[in-house]
Formats: structure tokens, C-alpha cells, sequence
């Protein structure tokens, strides 16, 4: 499987799940006014040296504005000694009018670095942008 596809695979998964982790679905924050953010994070070490970190914020206010950041990053000791490293980001907003949805994605592997990215707009349900570029 070559580089772009599996960045292109990789980045699909990520959009995947931001998308089904719908505002109705997702974790209230805290209702604490000094702190509404509800913030996730999580690491992984494996005994090969590969690692795991996820990294989520998000936050709602009392004028019905939702917002989440999250970004995913994995290093992957491969067969042979080579390293493979994956980040994924994302911002979503949402408020009673407006869906915003960003995502980048960038895979280096045996020095060679491939990037995605994506962009979507909606405005009283009608998708008014939606832009995507990738290269490797």
C-alpha cells in the first residue's frame, strides 16, 4: 500500500469518528463557570518504542455555541527500523446557524511526508464551502 493511500485511509477513519461523535452524543462539559471545558487526555507507550497521544477539548455555552479540538498523534516503530508517524487535527464549531468542520492530516514515513487537509461550511443546513487538498 503506497504512502497517499495510506494517509488517505488514515485521515478517512479520523473524519469518520469526529463526524459520528455528534454534539448529542458527546460528553457534557463541566458546568463549572470558570471552567467549561470538558478536556481528554490520553497516552500510550508499546514496548517497541511506538506510541499513542489523543488530545480533546471541548466546550458549550449558554448561547448554544459547541466547540471541540482534537488532535491525534502515533509514532509507529515498523519492521526493518523504520519509524512512522501519523497527526490528525481537527476543529468543529457549531452553533444554531452555522456547522464548521476542519481537519489536517500528515503521515511521514523513511523521511518522506505526505499532508491532508479539509475544510466544510454549513449555513442553515446548506453546505456553503467545502474545499480538500492533499500532497505528498
Amino acid at each position: 500500500m503506497n504512502r497517499m493511500t495510506r494517509l488517505v485511509l488514515a485521515s478517512g477513519a479520523g473524519l469518520a469518528l469526529a463526524l459520528t461523535a455528534s454534539p448529542a452524543v458527546a460528553a457534557p462539559p463541566s458546568d463549572s463557570r470558570s471552567n467549561p471545558a470538558q478536556v481528554e487526555h490520553v497516552e500510550y507507550s508499546f514496548p517497541n518504542g511506538s506510541s499513542y497521544e489523543y488530545r480533546g477539548a471541548t466546550r458549550v455555552t449558554d448561547e448554544g455555541y459547541y466547540t471541540t479540538n482534537t488532535r491525534d498523534q502515533m509514532t509507529v516503530q515498523n519492521d526493518g527500523g523504520t519509524v512512522s508517524t501519523f497527526d490528525y487535527k481537527t476543529h468543529y464549531m457549531l452553533n444554531d446557524k452555522v456547522t464548521k468542520m476542519n481537519s489536517t492530516s500528515t503521515f511521514t514515513e523513511d523521511g518522506d511526508t505526505c499532508r491532508s487537509g479539509s475544510r466544510t461550511v454549513t449555513t442553515n443546513g446548506e453546505t456553503r464551502t467545502h474545499s480538500s487538498q492533499s500532497s505528498c
